[in-house]
């Protein structure tokens, strides 16, 4: 019997399952293409089931789609999932509506606001390296935007998508400089070998991330050094796929106190698909001592996380 947000929440991870076990970046692209009420972002379903959200019910619109999604993968006819979408949305009803007593059951999430792009920044072991350590970690993990922020400017709120394998990477100057393979000066970097191990050829990284942590910048994978100049566009790729659906952070800044200025975060989910980004963005300032981060930290279980063929290319000025 469900008779609580969290029993709810427990039977959209069972009904997950039954139907498969499908990625969250699968469901997403089912109900896509559906042209369900709620597109699945996968950072959303992720949340919501690992109960981030709780003691909140889902949103009607987002239960819907996730059910229908899940046994469309299943392989269910139109009809059988037209009715078990109906199932789901009287138990969701029922617990939505105030009890007896009139104190009300609490209410249903606010739709999220969307997540922000994704970037990769270059790391070179320096002296310097605690400094750029220091502000990051620093950084709680909320995203600020700045004022009057347009698409493809930092802060852009633009869609956390796969493109298609095999997108070129547009022509331009590559900041990020990574080494040849085979050489692991200038390369990817962990600040914490404790909580993560990191393997790397030079270009590719897989970090084993422990669990445990606070906070997502209590754990980086970090490429420094990277030139930015302010006003300028840059576009940043690369894959990521990790053993199993979660969160990540990425972000670039300057590594130079006071201020630790960025010029672009976002939330990206990975799952076991590999998923190739593209994101846009505009420095927000000039500096040499910029660096990409990928905040690792702060998961309630460990994972691994692959990402590979990872580039930032400045636009031609």
């Amino acid at each position: 019997m469900i008779s609580s947000a969290e029993d709810f929440v427990a039977e959209l991870r069972h009904l997950r399952t039954q139907a498969g076990d499908p990625s969250f970046r699968q469901l997403s692209r089912i109900a896509r293409n559906e042209g369900r009420a709620d597109p699945l972002p996968p950072s959303t379903t992720s949340d919501v089931l690992a109960g981030k959200r709780l003691p909140r019910l889902p949103r009607l619109e987002f239960v819907e789609s996730y059910v229908a999604a899940c046994l469309s993968f299943h392989g269910r006819d139109e009809p059988s999932i037209a009715a078990e979408v109906a199932r789901w949305r009287e138990r969701w009803r029922a617990l939505a509506t105030p009890e007896k007593d009139g104190a009300p059951l609490p209410e249903p999430a606010d739709r999220p606001a969307p997540r922000r792009p994704l970037i990769l920044v270059a790391g070179v072991f320096l002296a310097g390296l605690g400094v750029g350590i220091a502000g990051t970690v620093g950084w709680t993990g909320r995203h600020t935007s700045p004022a009057g922020a347009a698409e493809g400017q930092p802060g852009a709120e633009v869609p956390d998508v796969c493109v298609s394998p095999g997108t070129a990477v547009p022509d331009g100057q590559d900041v990020l400089r990574l080494p040849a393979a085979g050489k692991k000066s200038g390369s990817w970097w962990v600040n914490d070998n404790t909580a993560a191990t990191l393997s790397t050829d030079g270009r590719r990284f897989r970090a084993d991330v422990a669990a445990g942590t606070a906070r997502p910048g209590d754990v980086l994978i970090v490429k420094s050094d990277v030139a930015l100049v302010q006003g300028r566009s840059y576009v940043l790729a690369f894959a990521a796929a990790a053993d199993h659906a979660t969160t990540i952070r990425v972000r670039v800044q300057d590594s130079r106190p006071p201020s630790y200025h960025p010029s672009y975060d976002r939330e990206v989910s990975v799952d076991r698909e590999t998923c190739l980004h593209h994101y846009r963005f505009v420095a927000t300032k000039t500096s040499d001592h910029s660096e990409l981060t990928f905040q690792v930290g702060g998961r309630s279980e460990g994972f691994q996380l692959q990402v590979a063929d990872a580039a930032l290319v400045a636009a031609p000025a």
